[in-house]
């Protein structure tokens, strides 16, 4: 696997860097999402744990795919404005997460429906 950063854009407003990324991978299948990470990490000289990979693209029958990545510049920047989902996809536990999520609105919604059935019994 061949990585080369394409683009690299600076959002300030965000704190993070947009990246671009080929990736060649002749007579190989598409790279994971932890392959990516670490590739990018590397050639940036940052912790793979500010990285996330929004999405690769590969044509059918080519052995380049197109990384689309956000770099951040903190863990805590990246938490508040990557969403769950993006979050879950580029963590090893990332379905334990959104159970996680999905329990706490559920929960949530439960009790605002019992809140409401209350009020309309006084």
């Amino acid at each position: 696997m061949e990585l080369k950063l394409e683009q690299i854009r600076e959002n300030k407003l965000l704190g993070r860097r947009e990246v671009v990324a080929l990736i060649a991978h002749e007579g190989a299948s598409t790279p994971t999402r932890q392959q990516v990470r670490e590739a990018v990490a590397s050639q940036l000289g940052v912790s793979p744990e500010l990285v996330f990979v929004r999405s690769i693209k590969t044509e059918f029958g080519r052995g380049v795919s197109k990384a689309e990545v956000h770099v951040y510049s903190s863990e805590a920047q990246a938490k508040v404005v990557e969403p769950l989902y993006i979050i879950a996809r580029n963590l090893p536990d990332g379905k334990k997460l959104l159970e996680e999520a999905k329990r706490r609105k559920a929960e949530l919604r439960e009790k605002k429906r019992r809140k409401k059935k209350g009020a309309k019994k006084k």
